[in-house]
């Protein structure tokens, strides 16, 4: 086998292993970060206040993560029932962060462990900005804690 040829050979190879390690490295990313999940945001802070004032408090932050385009802190407060029936993979694709510009909590109404929520939220669409609109949503109590119950 002539020098040419071989030195061709051995730079492939130490390319096809650059790229390798590359790859490696970069599925070990995405693996860790999967398997740190969605946050779970639980029953920190909450202690001694009403249900509708822990309902309000995380409507509104899971608002501001969405208006912020972070869906995994957004798909955190999804009820345990919801995220078992709805992957956040398929939450990601569905959802277009970027077209909320601001939500307000206005009204909360807890009855037999179900909370009526409405949020008014402004939208910027491509042609119309600043569109103003109601949100109703729902929210569950488990174990003492309200979670968003997704209609996807």
């Amino acid at each position: 086998m002539s020098f040419p040829r071989l030195l061709h050979g051995s730079v492939f190879l130490l390319r096809a292993f650059r790229v390798a390690r590359i790859g490696i490295v970069g599925a070990a990313l995405v693996l860790a970060a999967c398997a740190s999940g969605p946050r779970d945001h639980s029953v920190d802070g909450y202690a001694g206040k009403s249900l509708e004032d822990q309902v309000k408090e995380r409507a509104a932050k899971r608002w501001e993560a969405l208006i912020r385009g972070d869906l995994e802190t957004a798909y955190g407060y999804f009820s345990k029932a919801t995220r078992e029936t709805y992957p956040i993979e398929l939450y990601r694709t569905k959802m277009r962060p970027g077209r909320w510009r601001d939500a307000k909590v206005d009204s909360v109404k807890c009855t037999d462990g179900l909370c009526e929520v409405v949020v008014t939220v402004t939208i910027d669409h491509t042609r119309l900005k600043g569109i103003v609109t109601p949100v109703a949503e729902r929210w569950i109590v488990q174990d003492g804690v309200a979670w968003y119950v997704y209609n996807g």
